[in-house]
């Protein structure tokens, strides 16, 4: 039976029977012969097909079953909560929304369509191309037929290694041949990169229900992130995709990368320890791995106008319904999404009604599924001592996060005084609120490191790197990427945002390094 797909630009099922002549060329120690017009990017393994209903919303499904095989509802298995605390600020409140799936073990999944553009340039040279070509070709084992693959390398110009095709036993060594191919010259651009990966995903005939794109660079590209910007909106593509960027050594640029992620809520990884490099591709493709809903959108309103703030940048305000909504382009299972939003509930007011509203499209059947919830804020009522400790932990978490974005700009602009000044502020606060969990324990850990960072010799070695990365991973609630899969047991605070398919993947990838060790060493 086929997995989920659509084909098309404008028309979600156009005609697919159409033979396609693909012209190319694979010979050990040259690099591929193939196409590189964009307007030809129609060339991808076709993908076995079922329909099997009409949604209930006017769009058709394509389904492969896998989770009714595995007896995971997407209903029973995603739930919506919301709590709220007082603060410290008279008349003011804490509201956490919760989103949060339940845990699922799955041998088999959804298709991924997944785009891996390298960073070629010549400042890639020596043992960081290695261990990328190393890290790709173990990321190969961890894909499944469904899933599809192209490789680009670029640097101040891009080619395309292979088509987007699947990761078939048959494919695997054309795969091997583009990979070994790959080595460092040139200059970097990133722009021009990216822009050939969106028109592959434009110009699909066939489309998995999960995309992704990897960034993988160690450079300088300016300007990069507004060109990216203005060619994912020229290109509008319709299906839901994310993008992740990984950003080797000193040299890349945080601010264009992180921006470049979070244009599709994906994530920056930095990655200072190359050696690590496969660790964090292998915690990339389980997030990707773990979809099992996309096209999420949250809504928060209030009756009386009383929503004083939201925390993160991608809220979107409805002046007319007084209203905030936010977009997830995947919700992945075992995962919990936390929101926090102050009020201002003045005890002069009898209460306040919030009410927020979730539709998300299950990956499998793309049927809608909706929650709504509300709750109803008493100005000055006492929280539970486990909801205080819930809430206000969430809270001071967004507060780090903003602390971290802060401080990265102060250091930008040389006041590193100033930012390690509002560091210890905020861990003052914490330590004072006595919370306890180990959530709270990694962010009032992060704000101690984060000191280090702001020094004025460290800033612009690393410091900004890793500022720029906690600000969005405590913000999102992202992986850690190589920090998170610490042997130490002291660290295990640090696992506090990766779900269990992305611990089971880099259990996995260090168990084949014990295995085959000559396969790993550098």
């Amino acid at each position: 039976m086929g997995n989920q797909c659509t084909s098309g630009d404008n028309d979600s099922y156009a005609n697919t029977t159409k033979a396609i002549v693909i012209n190319e060329q694979f010979i050990e120690g040259e690099r591929p012969a193939i196409c590189q017009e964009h307007g030809k990017f129609n060339d991808d393994d076709a993908i076995d097909v079922v329909i099997t209903n009409e949604s209930n919303y006017g769009r058709k499904s394509l389904s492969q079953n896998y989770m009714k095989q595995a007896n995971y509802v997407l209903q029973d298995n995603v739930e919506l909560k919301l709590s709220y605390s007082g603060l410290p600020t008279q008349g003011t409140q804490a509201v956490l929304l919760s989103v949060q799936t339940k845990n699922q073990a799955i041998t088999i999944r959804q298709g991924i369509d997944l785009i891996c553009l390298i960073d070629h340039s010549g400042s890639m040279s020596g043992e960081k191309m290695h261990l990328v070509k190393k890290s790709l070709k173990h990321l190969l084992k961890m894909l499944q037929p469904n899933d599809r693959l192209c490789l680009i390398e670029f640097d101040d110009q891009n080619y395309r290694l292979t088509r987007l095709m699947r990761a078939t036993q048959e494919n695997m060594y054309k795969f091997l041949i583009a990979i070994d191919t790959i080595e460092a010259n040139g200059a970097t651009d990133i722009g021009n990169a990216m822009k050939m990966a969106l028109s592959i995903l434009k110009h699909r005939r066939f489309k998995n229900p999960i995309a992704s794109i990897f960034l993988l660079s160690d450079g300088e590209d300016e300007g990069a992130a507004g060109r990216v910007w203005n060619d994912i909106q020229s290109k509008n593509i319709k299906e839901p995709f994310t993008i992740n960027t990984f950003g080797f050594g000193r040299d890349c640029c945080p601010k264009i990368m992180s921006e470049i992620a979070h244009f599709k809520e994906g994530q920056f990884y930095y990655i200072s320890e190359i050696s690590k490099i496969d660790e964090c591709f292998f915690e990339a493709l389980g997030g990707e791995a773990s979809v099992i809903a996309y096209n999420t959108h949250i809504t928060i309103s209030c009756k009386k106008n009383t929503i004083k703030k939201v925390y993160g940048d991608k809220w979107a305000l409805n002046l007319q319904e007084q209203s905030f909504s936010i977009y997830q382009p995947q919700l992945q299972f075992g995962v919990r999404k936390d929101f926090i939003v102050e009020t201002s509930v003045p005890i002069g007011m009898m209460d306040e009604i919030i009410t927020v509203k979730m539709h998300t499209d299950s990956v499998e059947t793309s049927e809608r599924f909706t929650i709504e919830q509300f709750i109803n804020i008493v100005p000055n009522m006492v929280a539970e001592q486990i909801v205080f400790q819930e809430v206000m932990s969430h809270y001071y978490r967004v507060q780090a996060a903003e602390t971290f974005r802060n401080a990265l700009n102060l250091g930008y602009n040389l006041q590193y005084q100033q930012a390690q000044a509002t560091i210890t502020a905020l861990q003052q606060q914490i330590y004072q609120m006595n919370l306890n969990n180990p959530m709270i324990n990694l962010v009032y850990l992060d704000l101690q490191q984060a000191l280090r960072y702001c020094d004025s010799m460290f800033f612009n070695q690393e410091g900004r790197h890793y500022l720029t990365q906690l600000y969005m991973i405590h913000m999102y609630q992202q992986p850690r990427g190589i920090e998170i899969v610490s042997n130490d047991p002291k660290m295990q605070a640090t696992c506090v945002y990766q779900n269990e398919l992305q611990k089971q993947y880099i259990l996995q990838l260090r168990q084949m390094k014990i295995n085959n060790p000559d396969q790993f060493q550098n």
